[in-house]
Formats: C-alpha cells, sequence, structure tokens
C-alpha cells in the first residue's frame, strides 16, 4: 500500500465532510461501535510499505496511539489538526522521504476486546480517513500498564517495509500513551490478537522492543498525565528502552508534529543546532529540551 500523496485540500475537504470542528469530541470524531474488519490485526500476514511510481523511495512510519479510557485527549488532539499538520511539516522539512504512514490504536491485550488496530501503510488522504474508523474502545484494564508491546510484535513480525528490505533504512515506529508497558506478553494473548501459534511460552518487552528495532526507530512519548504520577511511568519506560522514553506535558501536544520531525531528523543524524533553527517559538523550547535528555548519536544507534 501507499500510494498517492498527501494533499491540504483533501484534509480540508474530510474535514468539511465530516464536520470536525474544534468543538468535535472523542465520541463525534471515532464513532466506530466496534472494530471494523480491515483494521483487525488477526490473520493479517503483512502490512507492506511498498515502493510505487508516485513514491520511489517509500519510508514506513508508525504511529500507536494509547486509545484507552484516560487518552482521548490524545486522540482527538490528532484528528483535530497534529494529523494533517505533521505531515505538511514531513513535506516541508523532508526528514524522510515519500513518507508511508500507518496508525495504530493500542489497547490492553489482558482485558479489552479491540486491544490492536492498525490501518494500512497509505501516502494520502487515506491515512485520515482510516484513523477515524478507530474504535474507541476507552477502556484498559486498571492493572498497571497497557500493551504496547502489542505494536512492536505487528511491526517486527507482520510488517514489509521496502525502505528496510531494499535499501537498510529503518522505519520509524512511536507510540504515546501514559501508562507503564506491560512486561510481557503471552502465546494466549499473541494467539487471541493476531492468530499466530508460537511455540514459546510468552515474550518479554525487552525482547520485542530490540526484535521491532532491527528495522525501526523506536521512540516512545510517555504522556504526564492520568496515571503518569502514580504509576511512575516515566521512570518504568527509561528504564526499559532507555533515552528513547520521552516525556511530554499535555500541554505541549501543539507542538507534536514538530516533535515527531525533529526525532527523525535526529536518528537520521542531523545536529540540534541544524534542526533548532527551522522551529519558533514554543516548538524551539520543548524540542530542545527533549533532545537534550536523548543524549548523542552513535553510527546509526542511540546511546542510551
Amino acid at each position: 500500500m501507499g500510494h498517492g500523496s498527501y494533499q491540504s485540500k483533501d484534509w480540508d475537504r474530510l474535514r468539511s465532510d465530516r464536520n470536525i470542528n474544534s468543538q468535535s469530541t472523542v465520541q463525534d470524531l471515532y464513532q466506530s461501535k466496534s472494530m471494523k474488519a480491515h483494521l483487525n490485526p488477526y490473520g493479517v500476514k503483512y502490512r507492506e510499505s511498498c515502493d510505487s511510481l508516485d513514491n520511489p523511495a517509500s519510508t514506513a512510519i508508525i504511529v500507536g496511539l494509547d486509545v484507552t479510557g484516560s487518552m482521548g485527549y490524545l486522540s482527538e488532539s490528532i484528528a483535530k489538526g497534529a494529523l494533517n499538520r505533521t505531515m505538511l511539516e514531513i513535506y516541508d522539512k523532508n526528514p524522510v522521504t515519500n513518507p508511508h504512514i500507518m496508525f495504530q490504536a493500542i489497547g490492553d491485550s489482558r482485558s479489552d476486546q479491540a486491544p490492536l488496530q492498525t490501518t494500512q501503510f497509505e501516502a494520502d488522504i487515506r491515512i485520515a480517513e482510516q484513523l477515524l474508523d478507530v474504535y474507541f474502545e476507552g477502556r484498559g484494564g486498571g492493572n498497571g500498564g497497557e500493551s504496547y508491546l502489542l505494536s512492536w510484535y505487528f511491526a517486527a513480525r507482520h510488517t514489509k517495509i521496502d525502505c528496510f528490505e531494499k535499501r537498510q533504512e529503518k522505519g520509524f515506529l512511536f507510540t504515546i500513551g501514559d501508562e507503564c508497558c506491560h512486561k510481557t506478553l503471552s502465546r494466549d494473548e499473541i494467539t487471541r490478537v493476531f492468530g499466530d501459534k508460537i511455540p514459546e511460552t510468552q515474550y518479554t518487552a525487552k525482547e520485542l522492543f530490540e526484535e521491532a528495532s532491527e528495522k525501526y526507530e523506536i521512540f516512545h512519548i510517555v504522556m504526564k498525565a492520568g496515571s503518569y504520577s502514580v504509576q511512575q511511568s516515566g521512570k518504568d519506560w527509561r528504564d526499559l528502552i532507555g533515552n528513547r522514553a520521552i516525556e511530554l506535558h499535555p500541554d505541549d501536544l501543539d507542538v507534536l508534529p514538530e516533535i515527531f520531525v525533529s526525532l527523525m531528523q535526529y536518528a537520521k543524524g542531523s545536529g540540534t543546532d541544524e534542526i533548532l533553527a527551522q522551529w519558533n517559538g514554543k516548538a524551539v523550547d520543548v524540542v530542545k529540551s527533549i533532545l537534550r535528555d536523548i543524549g548523542t548519536l552513535s553510527g546509526d544507534h542511540l546511546i542510551w
């Protein structure tokens, strides 16, 4: 998948058709009452990001959103404008070539009916159309974490991306949420969510992170709200994935597009001064703080 290209006029048309405005709530935006079949990862062999005439040097980008009860404001922000601005900033700043975007909706595989939903990799307005098809289950298990590691499992085992397979260039995978990550994914959970039969009884989160990291640059944005303080999820994420865990206050979600672009540029080897020079106002301070906390690069891997 991944034909065509993103056009702002198509976003304007979709906003009008769906009546998306500043007053829209999560319930207004995400109207599905159950998981749609085309978003169900069960039985999916691969989601593909393939080069095409429109996109001859495609780059796979996965954005996984926590859609449990406390995170409605995140999905609302993405749908109302952050997605459109992210695409425009990627085309303007060119951190990667020919972006192909997949959205994932992440819940809890220990309690939810739809713990993972996955769109196709798309390059045009279908990115937004499929995002709005997501079933906002709004649950979560109240069990000290969510199943962000489902995103890593799917990326590692159920995606084929030409940027890596043809050019040995990694894609990007961003997950966003306020809770800790469950530390294991059991055989029963994998079978229920994906339909896969595995010999192991479980995988650890660390194992799945490392496996997915073979072909994706992975970052997690820890939202400093909801369960953040109770669970001390910032520390928990740093213990799990090092400085690829980035803490963000909800008040700074308005610069999420700048954060995405800056992290891609940083992972590709751009320097901090070069990155900051392209931004203005609040984005400069937020991005500067994030890059300072991440640290330095070694080859094509971040030092933890």
